[in-house]
C-alpha cells in the first residue's frame, strides 16, 4: 500500500501538512486530466503534462522530500543515453532544427519518472487509475460505434475506426497499454481493486477497450497484445495465463463468427507477405525495411541522422534501389528505425533500455510480487512487440500513454511494507 507522507521532524510540521495536501490534490487533478487527454486531446497532453511536471518538481523542493520509491539508476542512465543519442542524431540531420524541436515529446519520459516517485497516496492514485480506464473504455466504445456507422469517423480514416486518435494503429496501440494494465489488475491479486464491484469495473473496462482494439484492424497490435499479456501472466502463474488465453480465444471465436471482415483481416497477417505488392501495408513496410538496411550499410555506427529517413528513402526510390511506395516517413519498426537513423550505437541503447526496464519489473516482482512490476513488464513488452510493425517510440501520444501507465501504476508494490513514499529532506 502506498502511503502519503511522513513528518520526520516536529519543527515545521504544520507548514509541511499545509503544503502537502493542496499540492497532492492539485497534482491528482492534473494527472487525472492527463489520463483523459491521452485518449481525447493531444493539446491536453501538453497543457496538463507540463503543468504536472512543474508541480512535481515544485513539490520535490518546496517543502522538500526524499523519494522512497524511485526508478533504478540503470534505467535513468539509459534513458539519459537514449535522449543524448537522439539529440546527437538530430544534430547530424539536414533538418536538425525541426528534429530538435520535435524532441519535446520525450518530456513524457521525465513525466513518467517523476510520477513514479511522486508521493501520491494509494487513494489518489486510484482516482487517476479509474479515470484512466474510463477514458480508455470510452475511446474503445467510440471506435466500436464508428465501426458500425453510428458515430462520425474522420475522412482520412480509410474506413477504419480511429476513436479520438489520428491513426488506427496508434489508436489501438494506446488502448493496448490500458488493456494490458487492466488484465494484470484483474488476474493478479492486489489491494487496490479487490471488491466485486471493482473487479467488475475492471472487466467491463477491459472488454470495452478490447473491442476498440479489435475493430481497429491494427494487425500489429493484435499480434503484440496476446503474447505480451500471456507472458506477463505466465510469470505470475500458469493458471492465470491459461484462463486469460482461453477467455480471449472464446471472445475472438464469437467475434470472428459474426464478422467475415475480421477473419479476412486476421488471415492477412500471414497472406499479406506473399499477396501484397509495395502499395499494400505489408509490402510498403518490407520496402521500408530494405531501405533501412541500405541506410545502415551507408552509416553503420551512427546512422544517417534522425530526420533524414524520408529523404534517404526517396533517394533510394529515385536511384531504383527501392520500388515506389506511398508511405516513406519512417520505418514502421523501432529497431530498423534505430539502425537506419542512429546506427549500432542507437540500436544498442534502445535494446539495453528495454532490457533494463524488463529487469526492473522482474526485480520488483521478486521483491514484492504485486501489480507494479507486472504492469512495468506488460507495458514494455507491448512497446517492444508493437514496435516490430510501428515506430511507436517516436510518437508523441504513445510516449505519453507508455510513460503514464508505468509511472501511475508501477509504484504499487514498491512500498509493500507500508513505508512512506516521502520524508522531509534535512
Amino acid at each position: 500500500m502506498l502511503s502519503n507522507y511522513e513528518i520526520t521532524s516536529k519543527r515545521g510540521q504544520t507548514q509541511i501538512k499545509n503544503w502537502n495536501l493542496p499540492i497532492e490534490n492539485f497534482l491528482t487533478f492534473l494527472v487525472s486530466m492527463f489520463a483523459v487527454s491521452i485518449y481525447f486531446s493531444k493539446s491536453g497532453l501538453s497543457v496538463f503534462g507540463i503543468a504536472a511536471i512543474l508541480t512535481m518538481v515544485l513539490w520535490r523542493f518546496v517543502p522538500g522530500y526524499s523519494p522512497v520509491t524511485s526508478m533504478p539508476k540503470s534505467v535513468v542512465l539509459l534513458v539519459a543515453l537514449f535522449l543524448v543519442d537522439f539529440l546527437v542524431s538530430a544534430l547530424m540531420s539536414e533538418y536538425s532544427r525541426w528534429v530538435v524541436s520535435d524532441m519535446g515529446k520525450y518530456r513524457h519520459l521525465l513525466f513518467g519518472g517523476l510520477l513514479y516517485a511522486a508521493p501520491l497516496s494509494s487513494e489518489n492514485r486510484k482516482v487517476a487509475i479509474v479515470i484512466f480506464f474510463i477514458s480508455a473504455a470510452f475511446d474503445g466504445l467510440t471506435g466500436v460505434l464508428q465501426n458500425f456507422g453510428l458515430l462520425y469517423n474522420k475522412q482520412y480514416s480509410g474506413g477504419r475506426p480511429l476513436g479520438n486518435s489520428s491513426d488506427a494503429i496508434l489508436y489501438a496501440a494506446d488502448l493496448a497499454l490500458a488493456f494490458g494494465a487492466a488484465i494484470v489488475m484483474i488476474f493478479i491479486g492486489q489491494d487496490t481493486f479487490k471488491s466485486k464491484k471493482e473487479k467488475l469495473f475492471l472487466i467491463a473496462s477491459a472488454g470495452a477497450i478490447f473491442m476498440g482494439i479489435l475493430v481497429s484492424g491494427a494487425r500489429g497490435v493484435w499480434v503484440a497484445l496476446l503474447p505480451a499479456c500471456f507472458i506477463t501472466l505466465y510469470h505470475y502463474g500458469r493458471k492465470s495465463a491459461f484462463i486469460f488465453l482461453s477467455s480471449l480465444l472464446l471472445v475472438l471465436t464469437i467475434a470472428f463468427s459474426c464478422s467475415n471482415d475480421l477473419v479476412k483481416r486476421t488471415s492477412s497477417i500471414v497472406t499479406s507477405f506473399y499477396t501484397e505488392n509495395e502499395a499494400g501495408s505489408t509490402g510498403n513496410r518490407l520496402e521500408l525495411w530494405k531501405g533501412s538496411y541500405l541506410m545502415f550499410r551507408q552509416s553503420p555506427l551512427m546512422g544517417v541522422g534522425s530526420g533524414d529517413f524520408e529523404a534517404a528513402i526517396k533517394r533510394f526510390i529515385a536511384e531504383k534501389k527501392l520500388n515506389d511506395i506511398p508511405a516513406t516517413g519512417h520505418a514502421h519498426n523501432i529497431y530498423f528505425q534505430a539502425l537506419a537513423t542512429r546506427g549500432l550505437i542507437g540500436f544498442g541503447i534502445l535494446v539495453a533500455l528495454f532490457t533494463s526496464v524488463i529487469l526492473w519489473g522482474r526485480n520488483e516482482i521478486k521483491a514484492h510480487n504485486e501489480i507494479g512490476g507486472y504492469v512495468i513488464i506488460v507495458s514494455t513488452l507491448l512497446a517492444m512487440m508493437g514496435g516490430l510493425t510501428e515506430n511507436n517510440m517516436e510518437i508523441h501520444r504513445y510516449l505519453a500513454a507508455f510513460s503514464f501507465t508505468i509511472g501511475l501504476i508501477g509504484p504499487y508494490g514498491a512500498s509493500n511494507d507500508n513505508s512512506p513514499l516521502i520524508k522531509k529532506s534535512k
